[in-house]
């Protein structure tokens, strides 16, 4: 669902640059906003890859600590 609404979001963002350059540059600049905020809210969030990567680190270090044992 992410990768369609990232997909749908850059649709929105050329459609809003079209809409501005050959009809009605407000309504385009209002279509290419939205495009655009919906493009960068589907971006990969580095923050929370990074807490998937320690949650996957912790997991691992308390199954290596339970197969010593």
């Amino acid at each position: 669902m992410r990768l369609f609404t990232l997909l749908s979001g850059y649709v929105l963002l050329m459609l809003g640059f079209i809409l501005a350059i050959r009809f009605d540059f407000t309504i385009g600049v209002l279509v290419a906003a939205s495009g655009w905020f919906m493009f960068w809210a589907m971006l990969p969030m580095h923050s929370d890859q990074n807490e998937r990567l320690r949650r996957y680190e912790r997991q691992h270090q308390q199954w290596l600590r339970g197969k010593n044992d």
